[in-house]
């Protein structure tokens, strides 16, 4: 590959890629100790760690929307299966018992009881 590496258009890429995305917390990663003989070593470690810690950044976004996510979806099933209590609304039961089995069979675990804060 003779084509040389544009390190300033990738890194302006990712800082609007990290932009975009919501902000979540990530542990700062310490520099890889690689060697860097020249100036065009330091470019591609530096796109590399750019790319790395982006990844993390979106990785740590996923998961906070997936904890978010899950705590609505796990309200929902609160308040159906407190409603499903109520005789008038025993219509909730077969939907309360296949959202349980769903969180089961995706967890592995049974729901955890609602919190009272």
């Amino acid at each position: 590959m003779n084509e040389e590496l544009q390190a300033e258009p990738i890194l302006s890429t990712m800082a609007r890629l990290r932009a975009s995305m919501p902000r979540a917390e990530v542990a700062p990663q310490p520099p890889t100790p690689d060697a860097i003989t020249s100036v065009e070593d330091f470019e591609v470690q530096t796109v590399l760690e750019a790319i790395e810690s982006v990844a993390a950044e979106l990785g740590a976004a996923l998961a906070a929307a997936h904890a978010k996510a899950t705590a609505g979806a796990l309200e929902i099933y609160y308040a159906a299966e407190e409603l499903a209590r109520d005789p008038a609304h025993a219509d909730l039961i077969p939907q309360v018992a296949a959202m349980r089995q769903a969180y089961e069979r995706d967890y592995g675990r049974p729901i955890p009881p609602r919190r009272r804060d």
